[in-house]
């Protein structure tokens, strides 16, 4: 059976982190199996910037923005999600001081970046750090922010000096400590927040309309990579392995992708978090309900015909 005719697009992935999902569908042809062209796939640290460009028409997709879009559709932008991956984060809490709770850094000093960028955008990491802080029966107010870096890839190359420097007394921080260790500092994991995050499929329903098929064809690529990674360990870590060595802050570990949901739907606690921050940036967003973002027919279309369930019973996961 022939290839369908390709759609051609363009995309942009907000952060390096979400790109060894895309590497694996790049890499192990399944863009080309699905009857998608990628012609363009660029970083942009902006969600205003990146929104602006596909409100323009000048993308088709976006891996990620995962805060604002709530305020755009009540707006009447016709922006809309489509797959959630990822559904939680796992922070830690670097501090000078051991404690043996996030609560006990009331009053401290908390390195992290602005709430906004210099273009408007939202940064969700900081939201996220908000939301660990008011889940440990803080308000915002109880500890001191240290604004330190424009974004969070920034944040993570001067937090070290910052802590050398006497500037803070704690950060909130995601994935390896052991720079932090090293330098004597205490290191207290966090039960993980839900929250959407990663490389959601976030685009427009102009898009949609405008590409027949494509809605269909960008979940079903994805439902297959995260399946080719979790069943191909090895060739996935090579490919993860040369990713790390032309964009080293992509990470490149292999759990990043074998942790993504076999079937991506999103988790209601985590959008009902993303929901919140945005709520608490854009009052206006309380007046819409937070699935209105939201179109999952085109997984659920995939899920009820069988397809996942069959291509993990043909190629089941095999112990790592």
């Amino acid at each position: 059976m022939s290839a369908p005719e390709p759609i051609r697009i363009r995309g942009i992935y907000r952060s390096p982190t979400h790109l060894p999902i895309w590497e694996v569908l790049d890499k192990a042809g399944i863009w080309h199996e699905v009857g998608v062209e990628v012609t363009s796939f660029e970083f942009n640290n902006s969600s205003a910037t990146t929104e602006k460009a596909l409100f323009a028409g000048e993308i088709d997709f976006v891996s990620g923005n995962h805060i604002s879009p709530y305020a755009l559709v009540a707006d009447g932008k016709p922006i809309v999600s489509i797959a959630s991956p990822g559904n939680s984060v796992n922070d830690r809490l670097i501090s000078r001081k051991p404690v043996q709770s996030l609560a006990e850094i009331e009053g401290g000093r908390l390195g992290d970046t602005a709430i906004r960028d210099s273009a408007g955008g939202y940064h969700h990491p900081r939201g996220n750090h908000m939301l660990y802080i008011m889940r440990a029966g803080l308000t915002l107010d109880d500890v001191e922010w240290v604004h330190l870096a424009e974004d969070t890839h920034a944040l993570r190359d001067v937090l070290p000096g910052a802590f050398k420097n006497g500037e803070i007394d704690a950060a909130l921080v995601t994935g390896n400590t052991e720079v932090y260790e090293r330098a004597g500092l205490h290191v207290l994991p966090l039960e993980p927040l839900p929250m959407i995050n990663g490389p959601t499929i976030t685009t427009a329903m102009n898009v949609l309309r405008e590409r027949p098929g494509l809605g269909e064809r960008l979940v079903k690529a994805m439902v297959l990579g995260i399946h080719y990674a979790k069943t191909h360990r090895e060739e996935t870590e090579a490919m993860l392995t040369d990713l790390k060595e032309r964009i080293p802050a992509s990470g490149g570990r292999y759990n990043s992708v074998t942790k993504l949901a076999s079937k991506p739907y999103p988790d209601i606690r985590g959008v009902a978090n993303a929901y919140k921050l945005c709520c608490m940036d854009a009052p206006r967003a309380e007046e819409l309900s937070p699935m209105s973002l939201w179109d999952l027919h085109y997984l659920r279309d995939l899920d009820d015909s069988g397809f996942i369930d069959e291509l993990y019973a043909s190629e089941p996961v095999r112990g790592n």
